[in-house]
C-alpha cells in the first residue's frame, strides 16, 4: 500500500477548440497542477495455500487517482461570458484516469513437463479520463472530452530455451471493446458521444536473447 502526490508547474494540458471549419484540440501551459493517490497491491502464490496449485499465483493491484489543474485568468474569463455562464476555476488533469484496476495470473508449467513454460492473463479496467478541456467557440460553450472507462484483457504465453534464449507468443486486447468518447458537464443535461471505436486484437511473435 502505498500513497503519492506532487505538485507540477506549467503543465501542459489539452483543450479543445472549434474553428469555423474544424474542430481540433491543442496543447496548452497551464500556471499549475496537483496530482495524488493512493495504490494497493497484493500478490499470492497459490502453492503456499495447496500443493497441486505450485507454479500459479495471482495478483491484483489498484490505483486511486486525483489530479486537479488551475486554469488561468484568460482561460477562465471565457467561460464567465455573459452567453455562456459556465464558470470553471479549475479541472482534472488530462490523461489521469480516476482510477486503474489490474487482475493478473501467471502459471509455471515445469510441474506439467514444461520446464521453463509460463502463461499470463492479464486483465486492466481504466477509468474515466479527461483527454481534452473545455472550451467556446463564437459565444457557445464546449463541454470537456472524456473517455470513458473500459477494459482490456492480455495473454502471453512463453518459453525458455537455454540459459539466454526466450520465445513469447502475446495476444493483446483479447475483449475488443468499444472506446468511447463523450462530451461531458454539469453544465449540459447529459454526456453526449463524441468517437466511438475499437482498436482492434493485436497479436505477436518475437525471439530474445541475453548474453
Amino acid at each position: 500500500r502505498s500513497w503519492f502526490y506532487k505538485t507540477i508547474e506549467n503543465p501542459i494540458q489539452y483543450v479543445h477548440r472549434v474553428t469555423p471549419d474544424f474542430s481540433h484540440t491543442t496543447p496548452l501551459h497551464f500556471h499549475k497542477g496537483k496530482l495524488g493517490g493512493y495504490e494497493v497491491e497484493v500478490r499470492q502464490k497459490m502453492g503456499n495455500l495447496w500443493a497441486p496449485l505450485d507454479g500459479l499465483t495471482l495478483g491484483a493491484n489498484g490505483t486511486l487517482i486525483h489530479s486537479k489543474v488551475t486554469l488561468s485568468p484568460e482561460e477562465s474569463a471565457q467561460f464567465d461570458r455573459p452567453n455562456i455562464q459556465a464558470p470553471i476555476k479549475t479541472r482534472p488533469m488530462t490523461n489521469a484516469p480516476n482510477h486503474l484496476y489490474n487482475l493478473y495470473l501467471t502459471y509455471e508449467m515445469d510441474k506439467l513437463g514444461l520446464k521453463g513454460t509460463e502463461a499470463s492473463l492479464f486483465y486492466t479496467v481504466r477509468g474515466d479520463t479527461l483527454v481534452a478541456g473545455a472550451g467556446q467557440n463564437n459565444g457557445h460553450f464546449i463541454p470537456d472530452v472524456y473517455e470513458k472507462e473500459y477494459g482490456t484483457l492480455n495473454f502471453s504465453l512463453s518459453q525458455k530455451i537455454g540459459d539466454a534464449w526466450k520465445i513469447q507468443f502475446a495476444a493483446k486486447n483479447l475483449l475488443n471493446p468499444d472506446i468511447q468518447s463523450v462530451y461531458r458537464s454539469k453544465y449540459i443535461d447529459k454526456e453526449m458521444v463524441k468517437t466511438s471505436y475499437k482498436k482492434g486484437i493485436e497479436l505477436s511473435f518475437g525471439v530474445s536473447a541475453e548474453f
